[in-house]
């Protein structure tokens, strides 16, 4: 007897791990530099593609553009926000592996 798996393994789920290291070094980068830190709030995009003091941030293409959307004033709201997005993302994508 063949039964199928319930659960597939997806994709979306390994992006935002590799994307947690980027996203780790990122963070401490804007704890350290008020400067970086002023330019992740102000155009987080940029920010990410730019890098800094030589460090590249490199996340996937979904997550930039979370990163991207974020509006905030400061630090804690932007780690906030990007939390919020990032699981949602991971509740979706999960929900998605399940099999009918």
């Amino acid at each position: 007897m063949h039964t199928k798996p319930l659960i597939r393994q997806s994709m979306t789920s390994l992006d935002i791990s590799s994307d947690l290291s980027a996203i780790r070094r990122l963070l401490v980068a804007a704890a350290i530099s008020s400067r970086f830190c002023a330019g992740l709030l102000s155009d987080p995009g940029h920010a990410v593609r730019n890098g800094f003091g030589g460090e590249q941030f490199l996340v996937s293409d979904p997550t930039l553009r979370i990163m991207s959307s974020i509006r905030v004033s400061t630090l804690p709201e932007f780690i906030q926000q990007l939390d919020d997005a990032l699981s949602n993302r991971l509740l979706v994508s999960r929900s998605i592996e399940v099999a009918w």
